[in-house]
């Protein structure tokens, strides 16, 4: 793996980087430094390889799906939902027409922001704690409207998201510049999350061989999609392939043919991440 200890280096400067982010990059590298014969098919090329194993035993497969056209139709409109607020989202919360009760001063961010707690609630004068985890903002702002509305006549708000801090993706592998990317009220792109890492590395990267894995998320199943970068046609589909929370995007180094071998080392992914999630909760 083509990654020097200075451009780590960076990624901590820059993701201010937490006891998450280092067991996520840890097991990165490990996988780049994988022995053979560790959760992975050997007895085929690259070329006629359709699916990977996911368990020591070999019992579960996951197949890869090219991104083309007709999956593109086939994933319309995921992605491009309203963004649903998660646990550690900072919310801005501004009620208008109330000076005596909700001052202007409210305005300024610090005040009137809140956060999210562990548990999915929220506090807010007059309305105690309100279940905020899992709504959009204009679910949560006829919600806090409703509970005001018990005290103030016809209450005004306006809610916005400060900071997005609860759903993540990551660009791994042979970019210029690997990070973790906060999913927003804005749907990203796999061209887009590309871009945010200034693209592929031209000198070590196999465009052809950009990985993005799907761990389950909102009832969906694990999936793994392969998208072919090596032509300019490639990169207009990219366009409409719209990431979802804790999307890991690997982007294979050039020669590498037993690709796998760091692939595997993602699952079960999520419960790895759902230890760590109660780790930090605890």
């Amino acid at each position: 793996m083509q990654i020097n200890t200075f451009t780590l280096l960076m990624i901590i400067k820059m993701q201010k980087i937490n006891f998450f982010t280092l067991m996520l990059l840890g097991l990165f590298f490990m996988g780049c430094s994988l022995s053979p014969g560790m959760n992975m098919d050997t007895n085929s090329g690259w070329l006629s390889e359709e699916y990977i194993y996911v368990d020591k035993n070999k019992q579960k497969k996951i197949s890869i799906e090219l991104v083309n056209y007709k999956l593109i139709k086939e994933l319309e409109g995921i992605g491009k939902k309203p963004y649903q607020i998660g646990k550690g989202d900072k919310i801005g919360v501004v009620v208008w027409g109330l000076p005596d009760v909700f001052p202007q001063a409210s305005l300024n961010v610090q005040n009137a922001t809140r956060t999210v707690n562990t548990d999915g609630t929220m506090y807010f004068p007059y309305s105690g704690s309100i279940q905020a985890e899992k709504k959009t903002q204009v679910q949560l702002r006829e919600d806090l409207t409703l509970e005001l509305s018990k005290y103030f006549n016809e209450p005004q708000l306006d809610i916005s998201v400060v900071e997005f801090n609860s759903q993540k993706v990551y660009i791994l592998g042979e970019v210029t510049a690997p990070k973790i990317l906060p999913i927003t009220e804005t749907p990203l792109s796999l061209s887009d999350a590309l871009g945010e890492v200034l693209g592929l590395n031209t000198n070590t990267s196999d465009a052809s061989e950009v990985f993005i894995i799907r761990q389950p998320f909102n009832g969906e199943n694990e999936r793994i999609f392969r998208a072919d970068l090596s032509s300019p046609a490639g990169f207009l589909i990219t366009s409409e392939f719209y990431l979802l929370p804790y999307d890991i995007v690997y982007v294979n180094p050039k020669g590498i043919t037993n690709w796998n071998r760091v692939i595997s080392q993602f699952f079960p992914f999520s419960s790895f991440l759902n230890s760590l999630d109660n780790l930090r909760e605890n």
